[in-house]
């Protein structure tokens, strides 16, 4: 449990801890196995400049992807952002 420590108006951090406190994780997460998600990191990081419209459109033209005056990056060939999205822990205890 932890100890109750005077408060000083003159301090401006609100939160003071004795030390004594339970070291938790969050949301119940105890005992849970490691995660680790592999990085997508780019290969080769381009920029390139178009001087109009007339430009960034015939490169739209030959990448086939949406992209604006307001994009600021996209992947070639289209990342799949929901490629792991269908991975589950499942637990092989008792439930089997």
């Amino acid at each position: 449990m932890a100890k109750i420590i005077p408060f000083d108006v003159n301090d401006t951090n609100l939160f003071v801890l004795s030390g004594d406190e339970k070291e938790e994780t969050p949301y119940g997460w105890d005992n849970m196995p490691e995660f680790n998600q592999k990085e997508k990191k780019e290969f080769h990081l381009l920029k390139v400049r178009f001087r109009n419209q007339e430009d960034l459109d015939a490169f739209v033209k030959l990448l086939d992807q949406n992209i604006s005056t307001k994009t600021k990056a996209i992947w070639y060939p289209v990342l799949d952002r929901f490629e792991d999205s269908l991975y589950r822990w499942i637990d092989g205890g008792e439930n089997e």
